[in-house]
């Protein structure tokens, strides 16, 4: 694995937590929120990638140093955007169920941030522990 490929991804989703806070906080930069959640979806998409670069490696025969340590990295990296960012859908209203159902509102600002930045520590502990 490379350590540059793992830097760039990491500083990507610290930039993407630094405007996420600032949109969310700060009124003047409200106008970012939609810019800073297509970049933590770009960013998803890329540890996705990174992931799938580091599995494809594993099966070509390399050992990490702490193997299970390692593929928890991997699922947590992948899996924690995941389930932080993904939002349920009300269920339909008992007293009309045939009501469109209304869609979920996106996560807050603070929340993409917290997933940004749990993401960027967990790409970086997936390559030390390779």
């Amino acid at each position: 694995m490379s350590w540059t490929v793992a830097l760039i991804i990491a500083v990507l989703l610290l930039v993407v937590a630094a405007l996420a806070l600032a949109a969310g906080f700060a009124p003047a930069a409200a106008r970012l929120e939609g810019p800073v959640r297509w970049a933590m979806k770009g960013g998803q998409v890329l540890v996705l990638g990174y992931v799938l670069w580091d599995v494809i490696t594993l099966l070509q025969g390399h050992k990490a140093e702490e193997g299970m340590t390692h593929a928890g990295y991997a699922v947590a990296a992948v899996g924690v955007p995941v389930l932080l960012l993904t939002r349920h859908q009300p269920g339909p209203d008992p007293e009309n169920p045939d009501a469109e159902v209304p869609p979920a509102d996106p996560p807050h600002l603070a929340v993409v941030a917290v997933a940004a930045i749990a993401t960027a520590v967990l790409v970086i502990r997936l390559q030390q522990t390779w």
